[in-house]
């Protein structure tokens, strides 16, 4: 059984970084763009988030370089199939209501995913 995986704000936009950097960073280089960014946070407190996301198996780091195991389309459709799996009975159909009774949609996007399903 997937699981989801459980990511606080800040472990995301460690997650985020490192997708815009694809191929691994160096920790240190991960820290200097948080700190372009207007983040004061210490080696130690990105460490802490980088032990939490390689404990929940989405990163790795080998060398000091940071690596992410799943690609950001990759996780979302993880994801989302967990989701889909556990609340929806694993039934994309189930899904689709339930997002549509809550949700309004228009015109274009019922045709543009009619257009999906039908070229997929």
């Amino acid at each position: 059984m997937k699981k989801i995986y459980d990511v606080s704000d800040a472990e995301m936009e460690v997650m985020e970084k490192l997708w815009e950097h694809g191929d691994g960073i160096k920790q240190s280089e991960l820290l200097a763009l948080f700190e372009a960014d207007g983040k004061e946070w210490k080696r130690q407190t990105l460490n802490t988030f980088l032990a939490r996301l390689e404990g929940k198996g989405l990163v790795k780091r080998e060398n000091r370089i940071v690596k992410v195991v799943y690609g950001r389309e990759e996780y979302n459709g993880m994801q989302m199939k967990t989701v889909i799996d556990h609340v929806y009975g694993g039934k994309l159909s189930n899904f689709v209501a339930s997002f549509v009774k809550e949700n309004s949609i228009t015109d274009t996007d019922a045709k543009e995913l009619i257009d999906f399903l039908e070229n997929n």
